[in-house]
């Protein structure tokens, strides 16, 4: 008896505890699994334990240290929320991206916050840079030497990107050096997939007249399956990554044929 009152009482505590989590996700939108640890005087493993249950009830999404909130828009999170999640882990990967680029080359970049983090890196060079995402777009505005292509089409508000057949059609004829994007999920059997069908046909496109092509995927991506596959891991040229991705997943990636690059 009186151990199924302590459970009883453990329990109530543990809701109450995840209350709070989700108020202060409100107000802040991230949090912190070492800060919360501190603030409700408990072990970071039960923080990690609470924030397991709070993301199975859809009431948010856990990421590298932390949690951001589930805003319920849809299999994938608006932009602007999205740049929260593995946010050191997609700075280290945009930069280490930029630094692949070369004056003269014509660079694609997809709509990801990885590419936007990779566009705020990108010196000042003579290049273009084709992309669909008018947060990219507004990024590299300021940067005088980059010419800027954004392609057209029907608007996602989620994304801030173009998509649809107009977006697609105004890419035939032309000729990319390097295709930059991310991706919602990648692993090695079903490949590169995202979440929604106008993206993946205009990501095809971009693939069909690019020479190079460089998936920046972070940790969290890895052994994800979402709706719809763009193409096999085969296909990519190289993968830039950060170090939590397994090192043997790393290995059967590489044994494949496949760069792969690890950042900090």
């Amino acid at each position: 008896m009186e151990n199924n009152t302590n459970k009883k009482v453990e329990s109530l505590a543990g809701n109450d505890r995840k209350k709070e989590i989700l108020n202060l996700l409100t107000d802040l939108g991230v949090v912190r699994v070492a800060e919360l640890s501190k603030r409700f005087g408990v072990t970071e493993e039960t923080i990690r334990r609470d924030l397991e249950r709070l993301e199975t009830e859809g009431s948010l999404l856990r990421t590298h240290g932390g949690a951001v909130l589930n805003r319920k828009e849809g299999p994938e999170l608006p932009v602007l929320q999205r740049e929260l999640v593995q946010a050191d882990e997609k700075r280290a990967i945009g930069e280490y991206a930029a630094s692949l680029v070369k004056e003269g080359e014509v660079i694609a970049l997809d709509a990801s916050t990885t590419c936007l983090q990779m566009a705020k890196y990108l010196p000042n060079l003579e290049i273009t840079v084709i992309t669909y995402s008018i947060a990219i777009a507004y990024e590299l505005v300021k940067k005088s030497n980059i010419q800027i292509f954004l392609i057209g089409g029907y608007l996602d508000r989620h994304s801030l990107s173009n998509t649809g057949t107009p977006a697609e059609k105004m890419l035939e004829g032309y000729h990319v050096d390097k295709f930059m994007f991310s991706c919602q999920g990648f692993d090695l059997q079903r490949g590169v997939s995202e979440p929604y069908e106008a993206h993946v046909q205009l990501k095809k496109s971009i693939v069909s007249i690019s020479d190079r092509l460089i998936l920046l995927a972070d940790s969290s991506k890895f052994q994800r399956k979402s709706m719809v596959r763009l193409i096999g891991l085969e296909e990519i040229t190289t993968l830039v990554t950060d170090s939590h991705v397994p090192a043997g997943a790393i290995k059967e990636m590489e044994a494949s044929g496949l760069n792969v690059v690890m950042v900090n």
